[in-house]
């Protein structure tokens, strides 16, 4: 890869395109041989018979093939993206938010999180993040082996059981998803709270001062279980490994290794099996009915995503996790090419932005904005905030104001979009209603957290400050949900209607949002749920 220009334009916290962009850009890696062999391989047939097969390695995906290994059932899974390796002990592969390059962005050539003046050219990689600019919302979704927990904060936050009730069917009982799956995903996530030495260390002055506000304004708040590592967050605070969480560093990957993601565990434990493959830049185009059985076309990519070669993969078995946006695509395009001809009229709707909006504002004092991560403290407005749930978090973003604290809000939405397919294109297509509203209250509903929090800075006049510096924006989220949902699209258990041997396992499934929290551990949770069911019922080794 040639040398890449980062002298680009650095925009500070603004508009409600800065914003979303503070908020969701994962960050870049860099390239290195095992994916440039592996895309190379010649050992793979054009047309493979396999028992299941399962598209995508995120929360869904990485569950359904640990779960599917640990039956006996020989699976393949196939992945867009490359596989990103941190060596134990050395630099990692990732480039980091302060020096970025193309090695973030799946397949694009200019800098995402740029969104006005001028764009620096960018290699064209298959990185870590893809910038959906659908028809009135901005959407990133992950690639790599791993999906989301390669990008992500960390966060494993559970709903309340109030706000569960809200969002999801009844026929769906929190008490079971509270009592057998979400703490399945925590434990082998080994995700816990941040511990007191950390908190109190220097680089972590955000959370510190976020939760402080929190408590003078009668915020109710705790601190977040997250997939983090914190022997090795203690090694970053030592100087033995290199500064990635203490740094900020979260949305373009992991150098020091903090994050537990999917690749080291469930993907792992999958592959000990014996029984489950991982294949990486395997890009999947079509699904097509084969009697009983479904036919898979997919294309093997390289680095550049210039396609080596195309291949198909004869399956009984079917589990899609290419999270919303790849499920629901893919769905969509099934069934108005015929490729699927019985999916039902539900699919590609029921479609949500998870209620997600971004804030800030000055506090007039040092408050840590670019250090200290991923996130660590939630506040939870539930009860008192007239426009429903708000769940606010704050997190470092390296490149902003050090007086800022820099905010993800998740409620409960009021508005759904819908998806469908452009023949001329030859795309499926994302609808999101804008300027309604149910959008206005959901922006009101974070305002009115923020303007909680930002009342109790102080003095008197620095709190009058903050209030006045308040912004917030929606308009783009990183937490898509919805597309083939749940008692919909699909059953209860991610069974597709029509088609037997069919399942979604991940994003798609959830109606619209996960209640007012972040949704990795909900899909998750969910995933449990469904392959416990599935594999009971229908699946034998």
């Amino acid at each position: 890869m040639r040398p890449l220009n980062t002298t680009r334009r650095r925009l500070l916290l603004g508009g409600l395109a800065s914003l979303a962009a503070a908020g969701l850009a994962p960050a870049m890696a860099a390239g290195s041989g095992k994916a440039t062999r592996s895309a190379g391989e010649t050992t793979i047939p054009r047309r493979q018979r396999v028992k299941a097969l399962v598209i995508g390695s995120g929360f869904g995906g990485a569950i359904a093939a640990y779960r599917l290994g640990q039956k006996g059932i020989d699976t393949l899974v196939l992945e867009r993206g490359r596989r990103w390796d941190v060596p134990a002990g050395k630099p990692g592969p990732f480039a980091t938010s302060r020096n970025p390059d193309g090695r973030a962005l799946w397949l694009s050539e200019v800098d995402l999180l740029v969104n006005d003046g001028p764009k620096d050219p960018l290699n064209r990689y298959v990185g870590l993040v893809e910038r959906y600019n659908e028809d009135g919302i901005i959407v990133w979704a992950s690639s790599g082996v791993g999906g989301g927990s390669l990008v992500y904060n960390t966060v494993l936050l559970q709903p309340s059981k109030r706000n569960f009730g809200l969002a999801f069917p009844a026929a769906v009982s929190y008490d079971e998803m509270d009592r057998e799956y979400y703490p399945r995903v925590v434990e082998m996530m080994d995700a816990s709270p941040i511990p007191d030495d950390i908190l109190m260390s220097s680089p972590y002055l955000g959370a510190r001062v976020f939760q402080e506000l929190a408590n003078r304004a009668g915020l109710r708040n705790e601190r977040i279980n997250t997939a983090s590592n914190w022997h090795v967050v203690r090694k970053e605070l030592r100087g033995q490994l290199q500064a990635s969480a203490t740094a900020g560093e979260i949305w373009y990957g992991a150098n020091s290794g903090y994050k537990n993601s999917l690749d080291r565990n469930y993907l792992k434990y999958a592959q000990e099996s014996g029984r489950v493959k991982v294949q990486e830049l395997s890009n999947v185009v079509d699904i097509r009915e084969n009697g009983n059985r479904y036919l898979v076309d997919y294309n093997r990519i390289d680095e550049r995503g210039n396609v080596i070669s195309s291949h198909t993969v004869d399956c009984d078995y079917l589990f899609l996790g290419a999270g919303s946006m790849g499920t629901t695509s893919l769905l969509v395009r099934a069934k108005a090419r015929g490729t699927l001809p019985r999916l039902n009229a539900e699919v590609g709707r029921h479609w949500g932005n998870n209620g997600d909006t971004f804030g800030s504002f000055r506090t007039g004092k040092p408050a840590g904005s670019s250090t200290g991560g991923p996130a660590h403290i939630v506040g939870l407005d539930y009860e008192t905030n007239p426009h429903g749930p708000q769940t606010v978090i704050a997190f470092p973003q390296p490149n902003n104001p050090e007086d800022a604290l820099i905010f993800l809000g998740m409620s409960i939405p009021q508005d759904s979009g819908y998806w469908d397919y452009d023949a001329k294109e030859g795309r499926a297509r994302l609808h999101w209603p804008t300027n309604t509203p149910g959008q206005k209250n959901t922006e009101q509903g974070m305002e009115y957290t923020l303007a909680r929090l930002a009342s109790a800075v102080t003095p008197e006049a620095d709190a009058k400050r903050a209030r006045e510096s308040i912004k917030v924006g929606a308009g783009a989220t990183a937490h898509p949900c919805g597309g083939a949902v749940m008692g919909k699209a699909c059953d209860f258990y991610g069974r597709v209607q029509g088609y037997k041997g069919l399942y979604v396992v991940d994003g798609a499934l959830i109606p619209l949002a996960t209640a007012a929290a972040n949704p990795a551990l909900t899909i998750g949770a969910f995933a449990e749920r469904c392959m416990e069911e599935i594999l009971k019922t229908e699946l034998r080794g």
